[in-house]
């Protein structure tokens, strides 16, 4: 009998966020799968307002 395998990911999103620090603000785009990784991701030293969140396209070949 052949195994099961589980291959179920979550999904990827581009977050995007307004990027605040001393020297500026910039729109910064970030792909990942929660709000939480993405933020993890973003520059030191930056405050992140969150702005949207948009479904990244899954290409099949």
């Amino acid at each position: 009998m052949a195994e099961l395998q589980h291959t179920q990911t979550r999904p990827k999103y581009q977050y995007r966020f307004l990027a605040l620090s001393a020297i500026g603000r910039i729109v910064i785009h970030i792909t990942a799968s929660t709000e939480c990784e993405a933020r993890e991701q973003s520059p030191a030293g930056c405050v992140m307002v969150f702005a949207g969140r948009l479904p990244v396209e899954v290409r099949h070949a």
